[in-house]
């Protein structure tokens, strides 16, 4: 698990999401992630302790999709709770970036979940990218996805 000698691996992303439910159906039905496994975590000392959230309990799921996890994360109590809203340029703003097979058939989908791109797909013109189509959507909890679809005769 830990290739190198600094001790140090990507385990996931967590997200924090306004419904554990609806996001669910969007990353197990949309993006094809598998359901790996659910929690409830109550105990608001731990929260706090791992989280800095004051009076916190969260449900959660974690999701995979080949080695890749997320976890998804409802806070259902918190003191000081407040939605982000954020532009890609913004400092401590993220992204994840998926590769598609078909970004115009998964933005239509994405649409019907409450997902909007920012513009039409583009074609990176040059550099190693070359030929690929990308555009970032933001979701109905603010996060952001940037979806790259392979240019001509890449897998």
């Amino acid at each position: 698990m830990l290739d190198d000698a600094t001790g140090i691996a990507m385990h996931h992303v967590g997200i924090t999401v306004t419904s554990l439910e609806t996001s669910l159906r969007f990353w197990i039905d949309i993006l094809g992630f598998e359901l790996v496994g659910r929690d409830v975590l109550q105990d608001r000392d731990f929260v706090r302790d791992v989280t800095g959230v004051h009076d916190g309990s969260i449900e959660l799921a974690m999701l995979a999709k080949g080695p890749h996890v997320v976890e998804l994360l409802e806070y259902k109590t918190a003191l000081g709770r407040k939605a982000l809203a954020f532009q890609a340029c913004d400092s401590g703003a993220s992204h994840l970036c998926l590769l598609v097979k078909d970004v115009d058939a998964l933005l239509c989908v994405a649409a019907t979940h409450g997902w909007a791109a920012f513009g039409m797909p583009q074609v990176v013109a040059k550099g190693p990218w070359a030929g690929r189509r990308v555009v970032y959507l933001k979701g109905p909890d603010n996060m952001l996805i940037e979806l790259v679809e392979p240019g001509p005769g890449e897998d």
